[in-house]
């Protein structure tokens, strides 16, 4: 007689370990929950990695103004100027491209421009074309709008047009006429126009084409070259429209901005500073980037509180307080002049159009003030040797001066308030940012249970970039699903807390596919596509299924490996989340909300592995909606996955 340990081992050979089917049934309460959070879940931009340049701003010209592309650095991390070169310009026929300076310059901001000599007895056609950002997004379904700023003689017709590399021909094309000499000086020209066909793929040139005959002999010069593809909502100097439609639908509700470690600079003078992202943008000098190349600016300050209008979202700024990322530190002594300049951006912002800057503000097209609630004192100052300054004197000069003006404001700050040797006025809202291997994620589930009410949190910047250590010590690729499911966990803990959780948003929201392959982002782009990460899915499935207060929920069985929580809105719909982070395969759930029997949506993401990510051309992600009937004995359905994201809407 076999025995029945004997026949089960035997079973278990055949089959392999079958994990243990773990039921759950969550009893959900309808009354006494907390106020959440409105803006629970955010988004923060800042140019990284041609988030900005080459992504999200509609600009297809790369080095439109000679400004320069790459930021080379010194070895102590300081910018190495100069950084002006002809990159991505090449010639297309009997000229010669040069970089000049040469008087009168097209303004202050923009000391250098291409001379284009046209050698002797030159025919044909001749001019010059730009490679873009690593190809450029050409189709019949949107318009294009062609710029430029021309010195010299010539009299006749300049060819502005697409072309592709692939099907080596024309795609679509403009033609200026023009009639000037030198003495007119700079002459802006204009135009927009459609194409009449569409590319087969991203590997697409911009091309100005004059006639070599009549300039022969001669030198035209040209500076702000730039050609914008139609913006998101028509915006001027806006977004570009896939980008901008993604960021729109993950349902963030708030914009972090103007980042991160690129509001901070490289060394000095390379701050972000906002007097010199608006106005024209032949005003805007740009300046070397934090991450490896020189920004236009193009993307300012306005164009981003434009994002926000356009997106309805809350405005987090944040403002330089005196530290550079190659350890600089402005004295006490030193400080004053940007602690005004502070004063100067809110009034822009804040401040009545009869107001000094409230006027400039109104000269470029916004006479109504913004509203902005929330102002951060600097970015991560816990690095850099940037704690003992920010508490002996750089925060409290922010804090003092923004709340004299502004006293209602909400001030973030940068590092966490158990840093201070002197606690900070109550209310101030700490940022605090998690970079973190998954299972570091998961364990962060309860940190906020028992937190200081006192001192809000802002999950300023937060993602999950390592595997389990002892799998994969190496910074992820891309977000896998077990990596963004472990976000989920994180995001439940928050939403418990969320009387206390200001808000949370991922650390990249998008990279460029040419610029950094190699880590995570919620959204990778090429000039002509978008992947959407298994953290992006994650993020919109929880922030698009948020309600205005918490429900308690008790469960039959302990957190782990199943995790939940729940919200309600004033509408009464209740959004139940339950993760399902590496538990059984299949796990029957029953949700009992007292009095709700109407039918509810179940929507899930997962993938068929856990180390299943997206890639171009390859998405491994199931985004899956289905109807729930409702019963007097609750919502009964069943989650498939090992690793499984779910709300229960009803």
């Amino acid at each position: 007689m076999v025995s029945k340990s004997t026949a089960w081992a035997s079973l278990l050979a055949l089959f392999g370990t079958a994990p243990i089917v773990q039921a759950l049934t969550l009893n959900v309460a309808t009354g006494g929950g907390n106020a959440s959070s409105p803006i629970l879940y955010g988004l923060l931009f800042e140019d990284v990695y041609h988030s900005g340049d080459g992504g999200l701003y509609s600009e297809l010209i790369q080095n439109r103004a000679f400004q320069g592309t790459t930021v080379n650095q010194n070895s102590d991390g300081s910018a190495e100027p100069p950084f002006q070169t002809l990159q991505y310009w090449h010639t297309s026929g009997s000229d010669t491209l040069t970089l000049d300076n040469e008087a009168p310059l097209l303004t202050d901001a923009l000391p250098w421009h291409m001379r284009v000599d046209v050698a002797e007895g030159a025919t044909g056609n001749t001019g010059f074309w730009n490679e873009g950002y690593w190809g450029m997004n050409i189709t019949t379904a949107t318009r294009y709008a062609a710029n430029f700023y021309l010195r010299g003689n010539y009299n006749g017709k300049i060819l502005c047009a697409f072309w592709s590399n692939t099907t080596n021909s024309m795609l679509g094309s403009t033609t200026f006429t023009v009639s000037q000499t030198e003495a007119n000086g700079w002459v802006p020209y204009a135009q927009t126009f459609t194409v009449t066909t569409s590319a087969p793929d991203e590997k697409n040139t911009f091309h100005l084409d004059f006639d070599g005959a009549s300039t022969a002999g001669t030198s035209l010069r040209f500076q702000m070259i730039s050609v914008f593809q139609q913006t998101y909502k028509n915006s001027n100097n806006g977004l570009r429209i896939d980008l901008a439609e993604a960021v729109n639908e993950i349902g963030g509700k708030y914009l972090r901005m103007p980042g991160g470690n690129n509001m901070e600079g490289l060394s000095a003078p390379y701050l972000w500073k906002w007097n010199e992202t608006i106005g024209p943008i032949i005003n805007r000098p740009g300046r070397p980037g934090t991450w490896g190349y020189v920004n236009t600016d193009g993307l300012g300050l306005l164009e981003m509180m434009q994002w926000c209008l356009d997106m309805g979202l809350e405005t987090i700024l944040a403002v330089w307080d005196g530290l550079y990322l190659d350890n600089t530190i402005l004295s006490e002594a030193d400080l004053q002049p940007y602690v005004d300049d502070t004063l100067n951006e809110l009034e822009f912002l804040l401040g009545p159009s009869t107001s000094t800057y409230g006027a400039l503000r109104a000269s470029l097209g916004y006479p109504d003030p913004f509203t902005i609630n929330y102002v951060e004192i600097g970015n991560e100052d816990f690095l850099h040797n940037g704690i003992p300054t920010y508490i002996d004197y750089r925060f409290n000069m922010f804090y003092d001066a923004i709340k004299n003006v502004y006293p209602d404001m909400n001030i973030i700050s940068s590092i966490w308030v158990g840093y201070f040797t002197t606690p900070p006025p109550v209310k101030v809202i700490q940022d605090l940012h998690d970079y973190l291997s998954v299972d570091d994620m998961v364990s962060k589930f309860g940190g906020y249970d028992h937190a200081d009410r006192n001192y809000p949190v802002l999950v300023g910047e937060y993602a999950a970039i390592y595997d389990a250590e002892h799998v994969n010590p190496n910074q992820l690729d891309n977000p896998t699903l077990q990596s963004a499911t472990s976000e989920a966990v994180y995001f439940l803990g928050l939403e418990r807390n969320a009387d206390l959780i200001v808000g949370i948003s991922h650390g990249a929201l998008i990279k460029s596919l040419h610029d950094e392959v190699d880590n995570v982002a919620m959204m990778k782009h090429t000039p002509n596509a978008i992947v959407r990460s298994m953290s992006y899915y994650v993020a919109k499935l929880f922030a698009t299924n948020y309600g205005t207060e918490t429900v308690a929920i008790t469960g039959d069985t302990a957190y782990g490996p199943l995790y939940w929580a729940g919200t309600k809105n004033d509408e009464g719909t209740y959004f139940i989340k339950i993760v399902n982070y590496d538990g059984a395969a299949s796990t029957p759930v029953t949700v009992v909300i007292p009095g709700k029997t109407n039918d509810a949506t179940l929507i899930t993401l997962t993938a068929p592995d856990l180390y299943s990510t997206n890639t171009l051309g390859d998405i491994q992600s199931v985004w899956t909606e289905t109807t729930v009937a409702g019963s007097s004995e609750g919502y009964s359905f069943t989650l498939q996955g090992n690793y499984i994201n779910a709300v229960l809407v009803a």
